[in-house]
C-alpha cells in the first residue's frame, strides 16, 4: 500500500510538493487549507489536527512563522514531517523544538533542496577538509515575495537570515560535515534596510569551525534573478572550488528531497543526527539575528565592498 502523504497549506511550493509526492510513488492524501481548492480531487481539511488521522506523513508548506508549530503537531501525532525552510524563527520555538526533536519517533525532514544538488554533492565528495568555504545565495525580493506578500514582514520570516539565510548556512555546514557542532567566533551583519521589506535585505554569517573558515550571505535586494554561488579553498594553496548555480535544478533537487522523506516514511528511518543539526544551524541564524543588531557589527572591509580579511 503506498504511503499516504497530506500537505499543510496550497500555495506555489504546495503544488510543487504534490506533483513530486505523487512521482516518488506515494498518495497525495489529503490537503490543508483556508478554503477547499478546487483544482484537486483529494480530501480537503480546515486544521492540520484534522488532517493528521488520515496520513502517514505531511509536508509543511505555510509561512515561515506557522513552520515550528505544525511540525510539532505532526511529530505530538507520530506522524513523519517534511518542513520547507526555516523549521523556526524565533527563540521560543527553538527551545520548544529542542524539548521534543530529538526524542522524537518520526522520521523529520527540512526542505534543504542543495543538499541535494548533484554538483554541489560532488563539490562534498572532493573537499576532505577545506581551509575556507563561502557560500552566497542571491534571490530578489520582488520574486520571493510574488504572490505572497508575507514575505515582506520580519514577524513572519524571521527576516533575511531565515528567507534565505538558512539554505547557505545550512550549505555551508553541510559542505564541511559539521554534524551539529558549534561554530566559535561568530559574527554577522547585515544592509540593504527599506528596500521592499521591513528588514535588512542583505545578511551574513561568518565563524570557524574545526579550523575552517565559513562565510554565508544572503542577498534578497530588489529584483535580483535566483544565483547561488559557492566556492572553497584548501589549506596547501592550490585554486578554489567554485560552482556557480542558477534554479536549473531545482525540480531534481526537490525531486531527490521528496522521494527521501517518502523512504524514510515507508520505512521509519529516523536520523537524529540530522535532526541536531538542523537545529544547531538555526540556533546560529538566532544568535547571528541579534549579534547583527549590535553597533558597528559589519566588518570595515564589508562597509567598503572590499573582501574581508580573515
Amino acid at each position: 500500500m503506498a504511503v499516504r502523504i497530506g500537505i499543510v497549506g496550497w500555495g506555489e511550493i504546495a503544488h510543487l510538493h504534490a506533483d513530486q509526492i505523487q512521482r516518488a510513488g506515494a498518495r497525495f492524501a489529503g490537503v490543508v487549507a483556508r478554503q477547499r481548492p478546487i483544482d484537486l480531487d483529494v480530501p480537503w481539511f480546515k486544521s492540520i489536527e484534522q488532517l493528521l488521522p488520515h496520513v502517514d506523513g505531511v509536508t509543511i508548506a505555510v509561512p515561515n512563522h506557522l513552520h515550528a508549530s505544525s511540525c510539532l503537531a505532526a511529530v505530538r501525532a507520530g506522524r513523519a514531517v517534511m518542513v520547507e525552510k526555516p523549521l523556526l524563527i524565533s527563540a521560543a520555538e527553538l527551545g520548544e523544538l529542542e524539548r521534543v526533536l530529538p526524542h522524537a519517533d518520526v522520521p523529520i525532514h527540512v526542505g534543504f533542496r542543495l543538499r541535494w544538488n548533484p554538483l554541489l554533492q560532488e563539490m562534498r565528495d572532493a573537499l576532505g577538509k577545506p581551509r575556507r568555504v563561502e557560500c552566497s545565495y542571491a534571490l530578489g525580493i520582488d520574486k520571493l515575495a510574488a504572490g505572497k506578500d508575507w514575505t515582506r514582514r520580519q514577524d513572519l520570516t524571521g527576516g533575511a537570515f531565515f528567507t534565505l539565510g538558512v539554505h547557505v548556512l545550512d550549505l555551508a555546514r553541510w559542505l564541511v560535515r559539521a554534524d551539529g557542532e558549534p561554530m566559535a567566533e561568530l559574527r554577522a551583519w547585515t544592509d540593504g534596510l527599506g528596500e521592499g521589506a521591513d528588514y535588512p535585505l542583505r545578511a551574513t554569517v561568518n565563524g570557524c569551525l574545526h579550523g575552517m573558515q565559513l562565510k554565508a550571505t544572503a542577498d534578497t535586494r530588489g529584483n535580483l534573478p535566483s544565483r547561488l554561488d559557492v566556492r572553497a579553498w584548501h589549506c596547501n594553496g592550490s585554486a578554489p572550488h567554485h560552482v556557480s548555480l542558477d534554479a536549473t535544478h531545482e525540480m531534481i533537487e526537490y525531486g531527490a528531497l521528496v522521494r527521501d522523506f517518502v523512504e524514510a516514511t515507508a520505512t521509519h528511518r529516523i536520523d537524529q543526527e540530522v535532526v541536531t543539526e538542523y537545529l544547531q544551524t538555526h540556533r546560529e541564524l538566532l544568535q547571528a539575528r541579534e549579534l547583527a543588531t549590535q553597533p558597528d557589527s559589519a566588518p570595515a572591509s564589508e562597509n567598503r565592498g572590499e573582501p574581508t580579511s580573515w
